[in-house]
C-alpha cells in the first residue's frame, strides 16, 4: 500500500492540501474499478510540525498528525502557502528546522518529496535541491536564485523531477505533479485516467505562456525610472538606445549599466519584454489583427514581430490568442 504524507502549515493553501489528497482518491477509486485489493490502494496522513490543527490561508481549521519519527513513507507533498513578504516568508523558512530534518531522512529512506510553488523553498532549504533541477513560482524566481544559489534553477518548466525530488511552478500545478507522481506509483493508464476524470490540461508543459516578461521589481533608482516611463510612452516609435541616454543626458554605457544592475537585463531587453507583455494583453482582451497590435507595439515588420513574440512566450501569436484570448461577457453568463 503506497502510503503519502501531505504536510500542513498556517497559512497553507487549503485546495492544494485537499486537492492533492482528492487526486490520490480519485486514483483509488480508478483502481478499484480495475479490481485492485485494498493493499494497493494509497493511504495518506495529513501531518503538521507539531500535531495540532493548522489554519490554511482561507481560514478553514485543517487536522493534523505529529511528524512521525519511526514511520517512513512512499510520498511526501510540500503544499504551497500563501506569500505575505519575504521577510515574513523567511522567518517561516527559518523556523521549519524539525520539518527540514524530517524530510532529509525520509528522502534517504526512499521517499519522494513532492514540493509546490511556495512550499519548492522548504524543499530546496534542505540542501537536497543542490546541483540538481528545480522549478518555483515565477513571481518570487529571484529570491529563489539569491536563497539557493546551487540550485539548478529552470524556469520554463511547469514541473521539474530529479532523484525522487518533484518541484511545480505556481499554485495550480499540483494537479500536474498528482498526475506525475500517480504514473510512478499507479501507473501512466490509472494516471491518465485520473488526468481526464477531473479535466486536467496535460498540453501545458512550460510556464514561459503564463508569466510576464516585465518581473514586478520595485527600485529607487531615478534613472531607471526615467527611462521605463520614458519607454512605456513611446512604446509604438522607432527606439535607439543611443537617443534614449541622450534624451536622459548619461552616456549610453551609464544607462545599460544602471539597467543591469537594478533590473538584471539590457534597456533593449526592458523594451523588447514591455512590447510583447503589451502584445499578449491585446491578444487576450481584443479582436485587433496581429500586423495591427505588432504596429501599436512598436514592429513594422509582422514577421520580426512574430518571431521574437515566440521566442519569448513560446507561442506564435495566432496560437497565443486561440489559447487565452478572455471569453466574451455574454459567454460567461
Amino acid at each position: 500500500m503506497p502510503t503519502a504524507a501531505i504536510l500542513g502549515f498556517d497559512d497553507s493553501y487549503a485546495s492544494v492540501i485537499g486537492g492533492f489528497a482528492d487526486m490520490l482518491q480519485v486514483a483509488n477509486a480508478h483502481m478499484r474499478k480495475q479490481g485492485m485489493p485494498a493493499a494497493g490502494l494509497f493511504e495518506w496522513h495529513f501531518i503538521s510540525q507539531n500535531g495540532l490543527s493548522v489554519r490554511a490561508s482561507n481560514g478553514l481549521e485543517l487536522a493534523m498528525r505529529a511528524l512521525p519519527q519511526d514511520q517512513y513513507y512512499d510520498l511526501v507533498f510540500i503544499p504551497s502557502l500563501h506569500y505575505r513578504g519575504w521577510q515574513q516568508f523567511q522567518r517561516f523558512l527559518d523556523s521549519q528546522t524539525a520539518v527540514r530534518d524530517w524530510l532529509i531522512k525520509q528522502w534517504q529512506q526512499g521517499a519522494w518529496l513532492c514540493a509546490n510553488c511556495t512550499g519548492t523553498f522548504l524543499l530546496a532549504d534542505t540542501g537536497l535541491l543542490d546541483n540538481r533541477v528545480a522549478t518555483t513560482t515565477w513571481w518570487l524566481e529571484g529570491h529563489f536564485r539569491e536563497r539557493f544559489p546551487q540550485v539548478d534553477l529552470q524556469m520554463r518548466p511547469l514541473v521539474t523531477e530529479s532523484e525522487r525530488l518533484v518541484c511545480g511552478g505556481a499554485h495550480a500545478t499540483f494537479l500536474l505533479q498528482a498526475v506525475q507522481v500517480l504514473t510512478k506509483f499507479a501507473g501512466k493508464a490509472i494516471a491518465m485516467q485520473c488526468a481526464r476524470s477531473m479535466l486536467i490540461d496535460l498540453t501545458q508543459t512550460t510556464q514561459t505562456p503564463l508569466q510576464p516578461l516585465i518581473a514586478d521589481k520595485s527600485h529607487n533608482d531615478p534613472l531607471v525610472q526615467r527611462a521605463q516611463k520614458w519607454l512605456q510612452d513611446h512604446l509604438a516609435q522607432p527606439v535607439r538606445m543611443t537617443d534614449l541616454a541622450q534624451k536622459l543626458a548619461v552616456s549610453e554605457r551609464t544607462l545599460i549599466r544602471r539597467f543591469n544592475l537594478v533590473l538584471e537585463q539590457s534597456p533593449l531587453t526592458y523594451l523588447q519584454n514591455l512590447r510583447i507583455d503589451t502584445a499578449r494583453a491585446l491578444l487576450e482582451a481584443g479582436d485587433l489583427s496581429t500586423e495591427r497590435i505588432a504596429q501599436y507595439v512598436g514592429y513594422s515588420d509582422l514577421s520580426s514581430f512574430s518571431r521574437l513574440f515566440r521566442e519569448r512566450v513560446g507561442f506564435t501569436p495566432g496560437t497565443y490568442r486561440a489559447r487565452f484570448q478572455l471569453c466574451e461577457s455574454n459567454e460567461l453568463k
